[in-house]
């Protein structure tokens, strides 16, 4: 369940942070460099499609406070333009004015109905603020100008999957695919869902999404899990070699090789550095400290075990695994 609110989360930092290179359409041609922007507004600094363009530059560079300046001068120029209004209520969002972000979406749709980026984008804020029937209603508005939406279907999968639909939400997120069969998001959430289940359809959908982002770490973990938890530690094994072959900071995939040398495998000796290894890559990583106590227990190494329990406890003081080691082993934290 935690794999998929972090999912979530990861797509709904998604929506805020990095899809504004297509908000409000296109910069105008005569806009679409810096140097061009600059020369703009030199010759009139009250030129609104400049400032309108150079506020979406500050966005890329997430320089926000000084695109919500522009924008609120494009609009002191000009008032009437959906795009312009789009663009502000990306700027609330950011900042996480959600009240302001509506405003400024419904003003975009009040001038200009069938504008289907802002009903996707207030779709996406009611999504954000937990108001699923309006939201529902947006992307049906979305839905009634571009029946074949991909990003449409893929929002109302989530606010089925939320709503505890699971067989809608699935539907939704096939639906997404069929319509645009690179929608990543799609194939990891159907990964989710069929994973959470212990249904092995769940293997094909984040084989796919690993597919198209061979750099994906979170799904290859999420495959690995998979395997792990229906009897197949061998296969997930692998998963986390792979993954730690392109992203060798990754803590959890150190510790469950650990763990599975351990609990499937019966190898305390070969589990340690693994455990040692998760630490590394952070510090802070207490399960990784106790389990190499564990280990160092299982092999008689007491006085070690001891040791690496009073780390955990040292980093976290409510650990109680480590501290009914230290009893067993008679010792004190």
């Amino acid at each position: 369940m935690q794999q998929i609110k972090t999912t979530i989360k990861i797509f709904l930092s998604t929506l805020i942070f990095i899809a504004f290179a297509s908000c409000g359409g296109d910069a105008p041609a005569d806009y679409s460099t810096k140097e061009q922007v600059r020369a703009a507004l030199i010759s009139n600094p009250n030129n609104p499609e400049a400032l309108h363009a150079r506020a979406k530059m500050f966005i890329k560079e997430s320089k926000v406070d000084s695109a919500l300046i522009d924008m609120l001068d494009a609009l002191d120029q000009d008032s009437s333009k959906s795009e312009y209004f789009v663009t502000l209520g990306d700027l609330y969002l950011i900042k996480n004015q959600t009240r302001y972000t509506r405003q400024a979406l419904e003003k975009a749709i009040k001038l200009e109905p069938d504008s289907k980026d802002a009903h996707m984008k207030l779709a996406e804020l009611f999504l954000y603020v937990e108001m699923r029937q309006d939201a529902i209603n947006e992307i049906n508005e979305v839905l009634k100008r571009d029946k074949n939406n991909p990003k449409a279907y893929y929002l109302k999968g989530i606010l089925y999957k939320e709503s505890g639909d699971t067989s809608l939400a699935i539907s939704s997120f096939l639906t997404t695919t069929e319509q645009d069969p690179n929608y990543l998001l799609a194939f990891e959430q159907l990964g989710l869902i069929f994973a959470n289940n212990g249904n092995p359809r769940a293997i094909n959908f984040y084989e796919t999404a690993i597919k198209l982002d061979p750099k994906n770490s979170l799904t290859r973990y999420n495959l690995g899990m998979f395997y792990q938890e229906n009897g197949a530690p061998d296969k997930a094994a692998e998963v986390y070699k792979a993954l730690l072959a392109i992203d060798p900071k990754f803590s959890n995939a150190y510790y469950n090789l650990g763990f599975i040398e351990i609990e499937f495998n019966k190898n305390a000796k070969a589990a340690i550095p693994y455990f040692v290894d998760a630490e590394k890559s952070n510090p802070n990583f207490a399960a990784a400290i106790y389990m190499q106590g564990l280990c160092f227990e299982k092999l008689g190494s007491n006085q070690e075990a001891i040791k690496n329990f009073q780390r955990c406890l040292k980093i976290n003081p409510e650990f109680e695994l480590a501290s009914d080691g230290l009893k067993r082993l008679g010792a004190s934290s």
